[in-house]
């Protein structure tokens, strides 16, 4: 490395050191460097140079005898030139005579440091002299933001002038004109003949404590108009003085800034949420369009309806201001939350961080929302949410959306729009399966598959459950993986309706009781509720129908469920929970549901041979229902060997494979014929 080349540079503060042979003051420079950033010159025009150039350093170590230009000239070139006169120096010199010293300050020199040095002194004088070059930069900046008030002042057009009692003595043009009082209706009249009474006492105590010791008042507050309307004025009172320093009179010069007040009220208003007072979603759009390497979050709470209906809606607006305040906190200065919407959140990053980091933070902010319980009422609940990530300023907003979207689909705690083919491709399988939902609608290729369900102790067939198949153009069974088309284009409902009118249509030609799987789309849908109560509503039907509820999908709308149980039982019909063990159970909401049986979760079943824990938890369901009154269906059963576990169990009835395949019709029950 060069002599005169920087030793280290980083966001500390920078010393400049000018000696023609720094190794005379290598003890200093070892110790100085571990808090500041070292500059070397090894000679006054190179120092000149560094201290004038494109990165000035903060303070000057400088020699005071050096070859050619000593450090008297540099430390005067430098204090004559603008682009470093604020910087100060600090003469290294072995010379302690008082005329040298005089003859350094009086050039601009802050301090003299003499050798042999004593290191805590020298840290000391150096950390002194920063703190006082600091403080007098913060200084002269106010200085120039006063200079610009006062130049704005200086072009101010409503102006009026009082005596030191504060009678008004005189108004401008400009005053009658905003005010709509004529001069006679206010010379000899104090101020508050325009005072706003709601612009607060405290305001008008600090304005005369200020201007009646002799200083400027500058601020922005309302007055109001003869008529009543109230403006806002931007004010600034200065107190003339006699030569003596007592306050001749005062002058008021103030500009009308009523419409920036209200423009600026309108414009947080359109971009703020009313609710949290984050940014809205009309600020994101805005801030993504001026973005250039935007990151987007846009997160979403799991099951917020839920929280809304269990714990009311003053518990879940509380829901949403701890998630606001959570997301604005964990973004910092790195990324700035908003609220979309509903439940649905964001977090833009502009250059604030990498898409690693940005990664980083959500699933932070993710895991802490699961740890961290909210209070409502008198329980704590834990949120889960989902986000969806995108990086670039292609359709951010769009495609973290569609990531948003794709990850609820998958169950993933959040994902990145990385592919954009991939999720267009996702969309377009949509389309072509809602076409094909629709052709087979139309074409009555909807059609129920029927799989036995046997008793247990009897080990005959008792009942069936009605299985939703597609048969495509070429005859093929299609299984239900079209299902969650359906539901994402609302055409769920209408499988329903044609699944019930065929159910019930082979109903006289059988014995037994039939189930039929329902979702929350069909309970929360007043059509098909009200289709579905026609239907069993007639003679002999409803006493035949087991309707199920796939656990997860009822406990999210607990009391639209709740209603729908009453008014089915009403027609006889008895209700199934499915695939119970498999999401949040809660046999107290099924107690009060009157739920007749719980269908023990696949999952569960499959595993129940090699797997201790689903023996378990099998044991503990069964227990469990049979003390409420209910009464369990084993799902998946298949195998000799599962089934034989399944009955020493002690669980009602079972399906599955072994037991017996979806068939296009029901066969007869033996014994029933």
């Amino acid at each position: 490395m060069n002599k005169d080349e920087p030793l280290a540079l980083n966001s500390r503060p920078t010393i400049l050191v000018v000696d023609d042979l720094p190794e005379n003051i290598h003890g200093l420079l070892e110790v100085l460097k571990d808090d500041y950033g070292i500059r070397v010159a090894t000679d006054g025009m190179r120092a000149v140079e560094l201290a004038q150039g494109l990165t000035p350093p903060d303070l000057v170590l400088l020699d005071v005898k050096m070859p050619g230009m000593d450090g008297y000239e540099v430390c005067r070139r430098l204090k004559s030139d603008s682009r470093s006169a604020g910087i100060p120096v600090l003469f290294v010199t072995v010379v302690d005579a008082s005329i040298e010293k005089v003859r350094g300050f009086s050039m601009g020199a802050a301090d003299f440091i003499t050798k042999p040095f004593d290191i805590d002194e020298v840290r000391a004088r150096v950390k002194t002299h920063l703190e006082l070059s600091r403080l007098r930069r913060a200084l002269e900046g106010r200085v120039k933001r006063l200079n610009e008030y006062r130049h704005a002042t200086d072009v101010s057009n409503i102006v009026f002038r009082t005596d030191p009692q504060g009678l008004i003595t005189f108004v401008n043009d400009a005053f009658v004109q905003t005010y709509g009082y004529s001069r006679e209706e206010v010379l000899g009249k104090t101020s508050r003949v325009i005072k706003d009474p709601h612009a607060g006492p405290g305001l008008h105590r600090e304005l005369w404590n200020t201007i009646l010791s002799g200083a400027i008042w500058r601020g922005t507050y309302s007055n109001l108009t003869k008529s009543g309307e109230v403006i806002y004025i931007n004010n600034t009172i200065v107190p003339i003085l006699n030569a003596d320093s007592s306050i001749r009179e005062f002058i008021s010069t103030s500009v009308n800034v009523t419409h920036l007040i209200r423009q600026e009220e309108l414009i947080r208003e359109q971009t703020t949420d009313a609710l949290t007072g984050l940014p809205n979603r009309v600020k994101l759009m805005q801030d993504l369009a001026n973005a250039e390497q935007p990151m987007l979050g846009m997160i979403n709470i799991d099951q917020f309806k839920a929280i809304n209906d269990f714990y009311g809606l003053y518990n879940g607006d509380k829901v949403l201001l701890e998630i606001g305040e959570c997301l604005q906190k964990m973004g910092g200065a790195d990324a700035q939350a908003y609220r979309i919407g509903g439940d649905l959140f964001a977090l833009f990053s502009q250059n604030g961080c990498d898409l690693s980091s940005f990664e980083q933070l959500i699933d932070r902010i993710i895991r802490f929302l699961e740890l961290e319980a909210i209070d409502c009422g008198e329980d704590q609940i834990n949120i889960r949410v989902t986000a969806g990530i995108c990086s670039g300023t292609d359709n951010p907003y769009t495609h973290a959306a569609l990531a948003l979207e794709r990850a609820r689909i998958e169950h993933r705690d959040y994902l990145i729009y990385a592919d954009q083919m991939q999720i267009k491709s996702h969309y377009k399988d949509n389309i072509h399966w809602s076409q094909k939902i629709r052709s087979a609608l139309a074409d009555r290729r909807i059609v129920p598959y029927y799989q036995p369900i046997v008793d247990n102790r009897s080990g005959e067939i008792v009942k069936y459950e009605a299985l939703m198949r597609m048969i495509d153009e070429d005859g093929n069974v299609i299984p239900p993986s079209f299902l969650g088309v359906a539901k994402r284009t609302r055409q769920y409902t209408a499988l329903t309706r044609t699944m019930i009118e065929q159910v019930l249509q082979v109903l006289p030609d059988s014995v037994g009781e039939m189930s039929i799987n329902l979702t929350v789309e069909d309970i929360i849908d007043a059509d098909t509720v009200s289709f579905i109560a026609d239907h069993l509503s007639r003679p002999g039907v409803g006493s035949r129908i087991i309707l199920e509820i796939t656990e997860s999908e009822g406990i999210e709308s607990y009391e639209e469920v709740l209603e729908f149980v009453e008014r089915m039982k009403g027609y006889g019909c008895h209700f199934a929970i499915d695939d119970f063990g498999s999401g949040y159970s809660n046999f107290a909401h099924l107690l009060r549901l009157k739920i007749d049986y719980l269908k023990i979760d696949g999952s569960i079943i499959m595993n129940i041979i090699d797997n201790p824990d689903s023996e378990v938890i099998a044991r503990v369901i069964v227990d469990a229902a049979r003390r409420l009154g209910m009464r369990t269906v084993a799902e998946f059963v298949g195998s000799a060997e599962i089934q034989a576990k399944v009955v020493a169990l002690g669980i009602d009835f079972s399906q599955g494979f072994y037991l017996g395949k979806p068939a296009p019709r029901p066969h007869a029950i033996p014994g029933n014929d």
